[in-house]
């Protein structure tokens, strides 16, 4: 009787090199969950081509594990990341309601409207806050560069992957803490300048002083944002989905970002519009039953905390911070515990 051999298309160092392969990687994988990596404090990467989006995940998922879960996340572009100081926030609200509240900002630079629900989602699947402030201000409506910064925070693996858009690579980015640490730390090792180290624990960046631009070359700078200041029906739409996301397990909270009002008064066309924007504020926040704190004509800061016509430094965001806090504990009345 003949015996009926089975000859596979390739051998058996292709089965050992496979299993070395695999058990590599499964040491990796054991070794990037063990404590002392852990205190390396090793860069992460989501695949995201937004210059802030990754270190604002880091920082985030680092209180959290330090500190347990975080109350409430600011969002919005970048007078949020440098106007809004967490520890301030966090320590008005309970000398003023002898409670604590948990804070992380989570600003992205010219994060748009249009993008502030998808990043809300995300933050409130992964972090579960009880609050989300959103910032926005008049520029982000007609921000020329609302598309660019969209695609950037959308350009992740790992984002899609958490609105069910499959990929082998947003898997790894949500499963596989060596993957995101090799990738993470190559990022860093080709970009050691990147101004993202300047965020901090809690997730604020801060000005120092004041720019050394003119207030014409100001203008001009900020005129390529804005080249003719409109409220766009898709940013109007993308605060409409943010507004939708309001319910009895998040609450929603919008806050206007100031911007200098030398502003205003060099630029006829944004003045003509600012009072249109307020009105729409005003009107979506009201139908979808949320909070709206309007600060430009309500808040007179001294012109040494302008950093430049639409960001507070570091003297500028303290103030504003501790101005929110207290607007948080009047309107907060009940919670977080």
């Amino acid at each position: 009787m003949k015996t009926v051999k089975i000859s596979l298309p390739f051998g058996r160092t292709f089965f050992q090199s496979l299993l070395f392969t695999l058990a590599f990687c499964a040491a990796l994988e054991f070794l990037s969950r063990t404590p002392v990596v852990d205190r390396l404090f090793l860069p992460e990467s989501y695949g995201s081509s937004h210059p802030h989006f990754e270190t604002q995940m880091k920082q985030l998922k680092a209180r959290v594990a330090r500190e347990g879960q975080v109350d409430c996340i600011f969002i919005g572009n970048s007078q949020v990341l440098y106007g809004i100081d967490p520890v301030t926030v966090e320590q008005t609200y309970l000398d003023e309601t002898g409670r604590a509240i948990h804070c992380q900002n989570f600003g992205l630079g010219g994060l748009p409207p249009m993008s502030a629900a998808p990043l809300a989602q995300v933050l409130i699947k992964n972090f579960h806050p009880e609050i989300i402030v959103f910032g926005t201000g008049l520029w982000d409506y007609s921000s020329a560069n609302a598309d660019s910064t969209h695609a950037s925070l959308m350009s992740s693996p790992w984002f899609k992957y958490q609105f069910d858009d499959f990929t082998l690579d947003g898997w790894f980015y949500e499963n596989s803490n060596a993957f995101r640490y090799i990738f993470g730390v190559d990022r860093a090792l080709k970009s050691p300048d990147d101004k993202s180290d300047r965020i901090d624990v809690n997730g604020h960046a801060a000005y120092s002083g004041q720019t050394q631009l003119t207030l014409n070359e100001q203008l001009e700078y900020f005129e390529t944002i804005a080249k003719r200041p409109e409220l766009t029906q898709r940013q109007m739409d993308g605060l409409h989905d943010l507004l939708a996301l309001n319910s009895s397990q998040v609450k929603i909270i919008v806050i206007e970002t100031p911007f200098d009002p030398a502003f205003l008064e060099a630029r006829r066309k944004a003045r003509l519009l600012y009072p249109d924007f307020k009105n729409m504020l005003t009107a979506q926040t009201s139908l979808a039953g949320v909070d709206l704190w309007l600060t430009q004509d309500s808040i007179d800061f001294p012109q040494e905390e302008w950093y430049d016509l639409i960001h507070l430094n570091g003297e500028g965001a303290i103030h504003f911070s501790r101005l929110l806090g207290s607007y948080l504990a009047a309107i907060l009345p009940a919670s977080p515990q």
